[in-house]
């Protein structure tokens, strides 16, 4: 049985939970090593083009890896989609490679990174007021939201679209 929107949403606030430990204690690993840390102790400034390559690095890609890997395991499913007993699976049924699970972790992950692009691409450096560009990315990025959640709503399978993209599906 298709998993329902409330349930998918818990497990997804369990694992972002699961991810944020994760990757306050990578950073804490890294912050020796952090070119960033290291420019602002030597007052070079830092531009967003920088900060962005490193959360990339150091976060976009650990999540990547994580939601990839997880699914793609004997278990099928994340920490939180464990929890509450989910598991992903093709549409046919069967378990998803990695390389299907890699596309349906990169596909979720788009809004994560549109979010990332505008705030490290377009946010103001200052307290200035945010430009245009700003807003509209910001509403771009609460639409990229929208449409994956409404797409569990009124898909008969409950496919987001990482889902529909991957072939998949989200199953109780």
């Amino acid at each position: 049985m298709p998993a329902d929107l409330g349930r998918r949403l818990i497990g997804y606030a369990i694992d972002c939970v699961v991810l944020f430990v994760g990757l306050l204690a990578l950073q804490a690993l890294l912050s020796p090593i952090n070119p960033i840390l290291g420019m602002l102790r030597h007052g070079a400034s830092v531009s967003g083009g920088q900060l962005h390559l490193w959360v990339v690095a150091t976060a976009t890609v650990p999540f990547l890896l994580y939601f990839a890997s997880t699914v793609s395991s004997r278990g099928q499913a994340t920490v939180g989609m464990r929890i509450l007993r989910m598991r992903v699976e093709t549409v046919d049924g069967s378990r998803l490679g990695f390389p299907r699970a890699l596309l349906r972790s990169a596909v979720l992950l788009v809004p994560f990174e549109a979010n990332h692009t505008l705030m490290f691409h377009f946010a103001p450096p200052t307290a200035a007021e945010p430009s245009a560009e700003f807003w509209i990315g910001l509403a771009a990025v609460w639409v990229l939201i929208a449409l994956f959640l409404v797409s569990v709503l009124v898909s008969p399978k409950r496919q987001s679209v990482h889902d529909r993209v991957a072939g998949t599906v989200v199953i109780r």
